[in-house]
């Protein structure tokens, strides 16, 4: 790996890190934060429909996700473009049936900066 790649590689990683600790307070794990943002927005009572919703929005934002990581990487996020992407997902039709909507579009901004965390 050429040096000018690791640079923007660390550099990267470095905004992930700082971003990831505006949303997981200091001590707490980003899962944590997670689950309990899921149960401010998952509507449903039985334990399976949860789980299964919560995967089916963490799927849908791993889609999302997946074509924008190389740009990611040579441009590294920002706290605005992260919420401009979350918005987008939050507010897409598939998720238009979630009404809490503003505890959906932290969670995305969270595990977007998850799946972007794990590069």
């Amino acid at each position: 790996m050429q040096l000018v790649e690791k640079e923007t590689l660390l550099r990267f990683r470095r905004n992930v890190r700082t971003l990831l600790s505006a949303y997981v307070p200091e001590g707490d794990r980003v899962d944590d934060v997670l689950d309990r943002l899921s149960e401010k927005w998952n509507p449903l009572f039985d334990n399976a429909d949860r789980r299964n919703l919560v995967e089916d929005v963490d799927a849908l934002v791993r889609d999302f996700v997946r074509p924008i990581r190389s740009a990611f990487q040579k441009n590294p996020p920002d706290s605005a473009r992260i919420q401009a992407l979350a918005e987008r997902v939050a507010t897409s039709k598939n998720l238009a049936r979630i009404a809490k909507k503003e505890p959906l579009k932290r969670y995305v901004e969270l595990y977007i900066l998850k799946c972007l965390s794990e590069i």
